[in-house]
C-alpha cells in the first residue's frame, strides 16, 4: 500500500503494481486506488489494516525469523 501526495508518484507506483492512496484530496486521479483528504483519516478509510494487526498478534512463529542486516567492512 503506497501513500503519496504527488499524482506523478502515484501513477509511477501504480505502474509497478502497487495499491495506491493519493493523500491531500478526496478526488481520485489516474493511478490512485483511493484518495484521502488527510492522512489522519487512515484508520477510518482502512479499518482492515488495524483488524489484520490484531489478528497477527495472535499468530505465533514456530521458527526463528531471519533479519537481513547490512554490514560495512
Amino acid at each position: 500500500l503506497f501513500f503519496d501526495d504527488s499524482t506523478r508518484n502515484i501513477e509511477c507506483g501504480k505502474s509497478i503494481g502497487l495499491h495506491t492512496v493519493l493523500v491531500g484530496t478526496s478526488r481520485r486521479t489516474k493511478g490512485a486506488d483511493y484518495a484521502l483528504e488527510n492522512i489522519h483519516n487512515i484508520r477510518e478509510a482502512f479499518p482492515e489494516l488495524w483488524d489484520a494487526d490484531e489478528i497477527s498478534k495472535n499468530i505465533k512463529c514456530s521458527e526463528n525469523v531471519a533479519i537481513e542486516t547490512p554490514v560495512t567492512a
